[in-house]
């Protein structure tokens, strides 16, 4: 007799599992213009300054309202016109005004000489086109004095690289505008660091100093970045090639300007690679993070036979003064390097994702 054979159950497929979408990276969302801060720019253009222009207009965290020039590494009617062709190589918005202000300090009369190491024109030698465009019909001081007044309390960063006889003139003019500006970040000075003019003082800070003394004590929100960090935050040959090797015509600029800083820097320093001053300070306004700050009380010395423009920093309480400024004494420099080149290069540069504002 035969037993039937057990029937097996059917077999079920295996159920696939259900296919998730790919996860996309994270994408840093765009800062919209409603967001970003306010920023006025006063500067001295020179090649720092140029540089510095270029990272400020590539950078959507900044919504740059005005550029308000000074005397310093050049005279004023270069200052300017390097400031307009400046505002024309990276498509500046006609809006925003370029605004010629003092021609030399206040409390002296003669003006130090250009500083050299800027070389022909103060762009190292660069010639861009000229400019067709105007500079603004006030001076820089009026200008800023209305356009704080506008923008309200707290409502506006003063980026300030040059001598600061014109953020000096207008506190004193217009002591209200205290209440308008969020904060002045400024490069100047070398508090616990050697000079670059003298043994004791940095260019800005000697060039003015008694401007740079008002500005220190008027009790406006300071951050102070000098060449306590500038000196270690060097752009490389390596950062400078690879400007140069975009292409395009605001990068190539940039690597011709700073591959001449450089070349300047190895002869005198040794070393292949530059300081970028005035940018450090545009990065430290965005970035803040980059930077170790230092609660001090801060002042300019005025008198001294060797320490004219010698920024004096109190960071231990010895003078018994309140602390009146942030000052930057430590820089995290490959994330400013890679900061200052990737921005340049994707706002102006061959490949650009940014159009130009």
């Amino acid at each position: 007799m035969t037993h039937p054979q057990p029937v097996e159950p059917p077999v079920e497929p295996p159920v696939e599992p259900p296919v998730e979408p790919p996860v996309e990276p994270p994408v840093e969302p765009p800062v919209e213009p409603s967001v970003a801060q306010p920023v006025v720019i006063d500067c001295d253009p020179g090649i720092d300054d140029a540089v510095a222009l270029l990272l400020a207009f590539a950078s959507p965290e900044l919504d740059v309202t005005g550029i308000t020039t000074v005397a310093g590494n050049v005279g004023i009617g270069q200052v300017v016109d390097n400031a307009l062709r400046l505002c024309d190589l990276i498509g500046v918005d006609a809006e925003v005004p370029v605004v010629r202000g003092h021609a030399g300090p206040i409390a002296r009369a003669v003006r130090i000489p250009d500083e050299p190491v800027h070389g022909e024109g103060g762009l190292g030698g660069v010639h861009l086109p000229p400019s067709a465009r105007t500079p603004h019909p006030s001076h820089a001081v009026a200008w800023l004095a209305a356009q704080l007044r506008d923008r309200g309390p707290a409502g506006t960063t003063v980026i300030a690289t040059a001598p600061l006889t014109n953020i000096a003139a207008l506190l004193h003019a217009h002591p209200e505008a205290t209440s308008s500006i969020k904060e002045i970040v400024l490069m100047g000075g070398a508090a616990f660091a050697p000079g670059n003019v003298t043994p004791s003082a940095e260019f800005n800070f000697f060039a003015d100093p008694e401007a740079a003394r008002f500005v220190t004590e008027a009790g406006v929100p300071l951050r102070i970045v000098g060449l306590d960090v500038t000196r270690k935050a060097l752009t490389t040959r390596a950062d400078i090639d690879e400007l140069l090797a975009d292409g395009a015509p605001a990068t190539a600029a940039a690597g011709r300007m700073l591959d001449h800083l450089a070349t300047r820097y190895e002869q005198r320093h040794g070393v292949a690679a530059c300081a970028v001053h005035d940018a450090l300070a545009v990065a430290a306004t965005v970035r803040p993070d980059l930077i170790e700050w230092t609660d001090a009380w801060v002042t300019v010395e005025c008198g001294g036979e060797f320490s004219r423009g010698k920024l004096i920093a109190d960071v231990h309480g010895r003078t018994g003064l309140p602390h009146n400024a942030k000052v930057a004494t430590g820089v995290d420099t490959d994330a400013f390097r890679a900061f200052l080149v990737s921005r340049l290069l994707r706002h102006y540069g061959a490949d650009a994702h940014e159009p130009l504002r």
